[in-house]
């Protein structure tokens, strides 16, 4: 495909993320690529063409994710808001919510502990609201991580659902979607993603969105009624 034409393809899928963005191919200058605010700018003198969709895509993905907010047909996902901070305590007040989740207890009040996570919510480009149309409200969360030991760009995805809405599809709706955009749309290589093995559901959402598994990361974490547990990894490569 010629270089402008992919140009114009990233441009568009930039914009059904909910993100407007600008790419400029530079000629005269010594960088392979920059980015300043929502424009990217590329050298394809310093690429081969071969590479060039390779880099186009690293630099749209560290332009959009951050960024990012699309609809599916149940549910809107984006970026942390003020107006989420009651509806997540919904769910994490949950004690199986919390211990499923990463074995961590549950709040038990909207104190300066929860406000903290909320800030720690808002400032995570990585941290994505499931929020429902009808409802209008945030029913789970979606968390994005950068993985640094892979040989190629990994990230890691965990999410949760309040109880009350999940076996009615939602987690399958939101991380398809956003597992589309991210690897067929933006070309991201790997994704993985763990969880213990008492949970059940989690992890036959993980094969159902065509995960396959990978091995147990031993000991992983402390859980409060498990002690000491292993996870389960499962990848998806592009």
């Amino acid at each position: 495909m010629e270089q402008s034409d992919l140009i114009q393809q990233y441009i568009s899928k930039s914009a059904n993320a909910g993100v407007t963005i600008e790419i400029e191919l530079l000629t005269e200058s010594a960088k392979k690529m920059k980015i300043i605010e929502n424009k990217i700018y590329i050298n394809p003198t310093l690429i081969s063409h071969d590479d060039f969709e390779l880099y186009l895509s690293y630099l749209v993905r560290k332009l959009v994710l951050p960024k990012i907010k699309f609809e599916t047909e149940r549910l809107l996902i984006r970026r942390y808001e003020e107006r989420d901070h009651d509806d997540c305590f919904d769910f994490l007040k949950d004690r199986e919510t919390c211990y499923m989740d990463g074995g961590y207890e549950p709040f038990e009040a909207m104190n300066e502990a929860y406000d903290s996570l909320m800030q720690s919510f808002k400032e995570d480009e990585g941290r994505l609201m499931i929020y429902s149309k009808t409802d209008q409200k945030v029913i789970g969360v979606i968390h994005l991580m950068d993985v640094k030991d892979r040989a190629v760009e990994t990230m890691e995805i965990g999410y949760v659902i309040a109880p009350q809405y999940r076996r009615c599809g939602y987690a399958y709706e939101a991380l398809s979607a956003l597992i589309h955009k991210l690897q067929e749309d933006f070309k991201l290589d790997l994704l993985i993603a763990g969880a213990i093995e008492e949970n059940i559901p989690s992890i036959q959402l993980l094969k159902k969105l065509g995960f396959i598994y990978e091995g147990k990361r031993i000991k992983a974490f402390y859980h409060p009624c498990y002690g000491a547990i292993d996870l389960v990894y499962y990848y998806k490569e592009r």
